[in-house]
């Protein structure tokens, strides 16, 4: 299980550095040649576009809240293809489309894209500014040593279906709710046990019937939340 964690923070560090290039390398390659000039620019631009950023972010986290981002692609296709034919029919202005239609789509796709990605074959996952799914299928918990998962939404939602895995041993699973909603769905016959100590201004409610108090004994998961006017839901299917 120690190996497991090791290779789970492996990837957490991989995939942290690979954002952190990234940002850094599109920040240089921006600047390069006249940072004060492209700096100022940026502002400016951000300055004006920041609200339709902000309903963008948000009408992506709607869509992923209600519908699976693999449902959009024929939709996506068949959108594309009639603004295009909407385009050579009405002679819209090549100005206006290199200006406006262009960059909102890319932000769009730019954002579909990021917040689509999925922390695979991992226990831990964040979602920060974003709605996302999560179902596992794994064998969670160990009867030697104690197993963890992290659910952590911050201002967002984060939505876990433990429905399919199955548990042998203990299971800690650390969940934090900033802003944010986490709802979490496990199997009915799992014991679990809920502390909220460290919650504030934070609803938590917890649906469905309980495990038999007699069940085995050498399974258990131990949910601790940390919340901040966040809230938590959890569901025993």
């Amino acid at each position: 299980m120690a190996g497991a964690g090791g290779r789970t923070r492996g990837r957490s560090g991989r995939r942290t550095r690979l954002w952190l290039g990234l940002a850094v390398l599109i920040v240089g390659s921006f600047t390069l040649g006249d940072s004060t000039h492209r700096v100022r620019a940026a502002a400016d631009w951000l300055s004006a576009w920041w609200p339709w950023l902000l309903l963008a972010l948000a009408l992506v986290n709607l869509l992923r809240s209600v519908i699976a981002p693999g449902s959009l692609i024929a939709p996506g296709l068949l959108t594309a293809l009639a603004l295009g034919g909407l385009t050579a029919a009405h002679d819209i202005s090549t100005r206006t489309l290199t200006d406006f239609v262009a960059p909102v789509a890319l932000i769009l796709v730019g954002l579909a894209l990021l917040l689509s990605s999925r922390e695979a074959e991992s226990h831990r996952w964040t979602r920060v500014l974003a709605t996302g799914r999560i179902r596992t299928a794994d064998g969670l918990g160990s009867r030697t040593d104690t197993s963890q998962m992290v659910l952590r939404a911050i201002a967002g939602e984060l939505r876990a279906d433990l429905t399919d895995s199955f548990l042998d041993g203990s299971l800690t699973v650390q969940v934090t709710a900033v802003a944010g909603h986490v709802h979490l769905t496990v199997p009915r016959d799992w014991p679990v046990t809920v502390r909220t100590a460290g919650t504030v201004l934070t609803r938590v409610s917890d649906t469905g019937p309980r495990a038999d108090a007699d069940a085995d004994t050498a399974r258990e998961v131990g949910l601790h939340l940390l919340g901040l006017a966040g809230a938590f839901s959890l569901v025993r299917a």
